[in-house]
């Protein structure tokens, strides 16, 4: 098997500088090459989907929106077996992309683009839904896509961000006591599981610390809505 060199562009700094982002861009240029090896394809569009956030966290629009989009390439297109790992990795990477491609739009614009992003996101998420009713973290990065698609629609159709927010906190509350370490959060209106938060830190999950501000942000949306026509009668 082929041993790949360890370079200065896999130390933890290189997101920290135009030059390094440039350089690790090239560096997985180089290993286009190695995609027949196993696991490679996937691996290199989920460093590919790390480089494009990085870029888009300084601002650098073009490339992150290329890397996102070659991350896309890697993975679209490929076999789809059903209800397995693989198709939750891929899927949950390709809902990703797509999410984080609205989340700049909805930033930079135009909000037409963000729209038709977390509505490729969204639907990858509900596929995965369908298939993995009971994976929480899908369950939880589901409502932050129907989130965001609210946020996309609030200025447009009011009516219609209302509706992504209602499901969004739908799907993201825990009803119901999950387990003996469970708490009632009444202003989230949702149940917390502390013994999984510690683990969540431990294990480095985000999706857990993501789930109340998803809460948060879909309230937040809800609240600023302006009223339509007929509520305001």
């Amino acid at each position: 098997m082929t041993q790949f060199k360890k370079t200065h562009f896999d130390c933890d700094s290189w997101h920290q500088t135009d030059e390094g982002c440039d350089l690790r861009s090239r560096h997985l240029d180089s290993l286009a090459r190695w995609l027949w090896l196993p696991g490679r394809r996937f691996r290199l569009a989920d460093e590919r989907f790390t480089l494009a956030n990085a870029f888009r966290i300084r601002g650098k629009i073009s490339p992150a929106e290329a890397n996102y989009r070659h991350a896309l390439c890697l993975l679209e297109g490929r076999p789809r077996p059903l209800r397995s790992k693989e198709l939750l990795r891929r899927h949950s990477l390709i809902a990703a992309c797509h999410n984080h491609l609205g989340m700049m739009w909805l930033e930079h614009g135009p909000a037409e683009r963000a729209a038709a992003a977390f509505d490729e996101a969204i639907s990858y998420r509900r596929n995965l839904l369908r298939h993995f009713p009971k994976d929480r973290e899908n369950q939880v990065y589901l409502g932050g896509a129907l989130c965001n698609r609210g946020h996309a629609a609030a200025d447009s159709d009011p009516a219609s961000a209302a509706a992504f927010y209602h499901e969004s906190l739908q799907i993201l509350r825990q009803p119901t006591q999950t387990c003996d370490c469970s708490y009632w959060d009444e202003e989230r209106q949702s149940w917390w599981c502390s013994q999984l938060e510690s683990l969540a830190q431990l294990l480095g999950l985000p999706w857990v610390e993501l789930a109340p501000q998803f809460i948060d942000n879909a309230m937040r949306g809800l609240a600023s809505l302006k009223p339509t026509p007929t509520e305001e009668h």
